[in-house]
């Protein structure tokens, strides 16, 4: 048989060939988590503050502002809680082993907990973890294969912020917005109702804070992009923005949008932070170049 041999520059070129493909078909989280049945999941990611090493959600499904906030714990515990294998490791109420997670759940579901399911994976030193919930009420999850889910998740990770994918995303939009008309910018502010939501949570510095506020803003974007179809745009901005883009031949009622907004919103936020969010006017646009730059910037 014939061996063909492939220089480096054409393993690299496929190499980076094969990651574009893969980033256009890996889902973000919270429809692969839906689709999966995880209906109430999250990614915790480690970070080093100016207060120590933590754990907490960037990524969350099902889970309120006030859950997402409460999912902070530190390296420490999760070392000795978890081994670091890419396998699932369950805890369970039938085996009252519980306990030692009370803090991170609002009481409500704390109390409705049935098991929690873990699964580490990325990587092996200071690797993400997968969390799982199966309430009392709730059918038996069927996890699937540890290392299946391992490489899903770690596909949706690096993936989920591709710039390329982002700014290609974007642009497709916009040509096809400006055939309708000018762009009209909007500024979602939500860093009051999320402030609000979580001011009873004791979370270890203004740092982490502020992750805990972006990771709800992400949740908030992914929520309300829903509301805002092609070709017009949403993307999360810094300190509880979304910025949003819309297209249409006439005025959009300002009013009623922020209505169906703050409705879009009620299972992540209280219903009085809800009402707190601002949906302000930022301009009109009538170039390409000028509202990507405002998505993004």
């Amino acid at each position: 048989m014939e061996t063909i041999e492939t220089n480096e520059s054409e393993k690299t070129g496929l190499l980076q060939k094969a990651q574009r493909i893969l980033a256009d078909v890996t889902p973000e989280f919270t429809k692969w988590a839906k689709r999966s049945g995880f209906i109430r999941s999250a990614i915790l990611r480690p970070c080093q503050t100016s207060e120590g090493e933590f754990y907490y959600a960037t990524d969350s499904f099902g889970f309120s502002a006030k859950g997402i906030a409460l999912l902070i714990e530190t390296k420490e515990f999760w070392d000795n809680t978890l081994s670091k294998a890419f396998e699932w490791q369950c805890f369970s109420r039938d085996f009252n082993e519980l306990d030692k997670f009370d803090g991170l759940f609002e009481d409500d579901i704390y109390n409705s907990i049935n098991k929690i399911f873990f699964l580490p994976f990325k990587d092996k030193e200071n690797p993400l973890i997968f969390v799982l919930i199966e309430l009392e009420e709730d059918d038996d999850i069927n996890l699937g294969e540890a290392s299946e889910t391992a490489v899903m998740l770690k596909n949706i990770v690096e993936f989920q912020n591709q710039e390329a994918k982002i700014l290609a995303k974007f642009s497709e939009n916009t040509q096809k917005g400006l055939e309708l008309s000018d762009g009209r910018l909007y500024i979602l502010s939500l860093k009051t109702g999320i402030e609000t939501d979580i001011a009873g949570i004791e979370i270890p510095g203004d740092e982490l804070k502020s992750l805990v506020i972006q990771s709800v803003t992400n949740s908030a974007q992914i929520i309300t992009n829903q509301l805002f179809r092609k070709p017009n745009s949403s993307f999360t901005g810094k300190d509880g923005e979304i910025k949003v883009v819309l297209f249409a031949k006439d005025e959009e009622d300002e009013q009623l949008l922020a209505y169906h907004i703050s409705r879009s919103l009620t299972d992540l936020l209280s219903k009085e932070a809800a009402k707190a969010t601002t949906f302000l006017t930022a301009g009109v646009c009538s170039n390409e170049k000028g509202i990507i730059a405002f998505l993004c910037q």
